[in-house]
């Protein structure tokens, strides 16, 4: 009898003591584990989902992801001559010091260069130093401003100031804080390719990190656009930031029947 009470009693504290018999959730080790297998599945889950949302439009849609990174990257090395150099930063951080430089590109060049409009070859001038210490002997070509315009002198010291530089090629100036524009150069022309740029492609023209310029015979162009960085990401979930897409398709289907041709 004392043998068969001290067995119950054993039993009874040990279900007492035992919380994953009262409890069964309560058992950590388990719950981890089924929290562990919940988080894989999931992360399946949208992986499947993302791949099918990638791949939406097969062909077509990988050709223009591809056609979206190689507009991401700018990078140009060749022959030109000068001493030149260009820090952009946006449209608004866009200094240009030096004396001027000249080249073909993309011609004499090896590389890529995605802008769109882009012109072949360049001829630029930087105002700094040249400006800072010449105002005074500088003459316009284009005669003596009138009453209502900036001095020469004085257009010549502000060039100077805000890091001016000009494009004679692409028809487009360059400074600090756009500060050019109070004082335009009136021998510059926009070049016909760049006036046809779409509003979007103008964006993008402007949101450049880059740096280019020519040292004695050497002249190099690099860069990374972030727009269309986001542009390339957003692209595979289909959302076309840059508009370009159906354009990188026309391209796409144009290069493919003139190869079948």
């Amino acid at each position: 009898w004392n043998l068969v009470t001290t067995s119950t009693r054993y039993r009874k504290k040990k279900r007492q003591k035992s919380p994953a018999r009262m409890h069964p959730e309560a058992d950590t080790p388990i719950m981890r584990s089924r929290g562990v297998e919940m988080m894989r599945g999931a992360i399946e889950l949208w992986l499947i989902v993302g791949l099918l949302v990638m791949t939406s439009g097969c062909g077509s849609n990988l050709q223009a992801r591809r056609a979206d990174m190689a507009d991401i990257f700018r990078l140009q090395i060749g022959a030109g001559i000068g001493l030149y150099g260009e820090v952009e930063a946006t449209r608004w951080i866009h200094p240009a010091v030096g004396f001027a430089d000249a080249n073909l590109f993309p011609r004499y060049s090896l590389g890529h260069d995605p802008r769109p409009g882009q012109p072949a070859g360049r001829l630029r001038t930087a105002a700094f130093p040249t400006l800072l210490v010449a105002a005074p002997l500088y003459t316009e070509p284009w005669g003596e401003p009138d009453a209502s315009s900036m001095r020469t002198p004085l257009r010549g010291w502000s060039g100077a100031l805000c890091l001016m530089g000009n494009d004679y090629v692409a028809g487009e100036s360059c400074s600090l804080l756009q500060l050019h524009r109070n004082f335009p150069n009136p021998l510059l022309t926009r070049a016909p390719a760049l006036e046809a740029l779409s509003p979007a492609q103008n964006r993008s023209r402007n949101s450049w990190l880059a740096i280019s310029g020519t040292l004695g015979v050497v002249s190099i162009d690099g860069g990374i656009n972030p727009l269309e960085l986001l542009d390339a990401l957003l692209g595979w979930f289909s959302i076309d930031l840059m508009d370009d897409d159906h354009r990188h398709r026309r391209y796409d289907s144009i290069s493919g029947e003139e190869d079948h041709r």
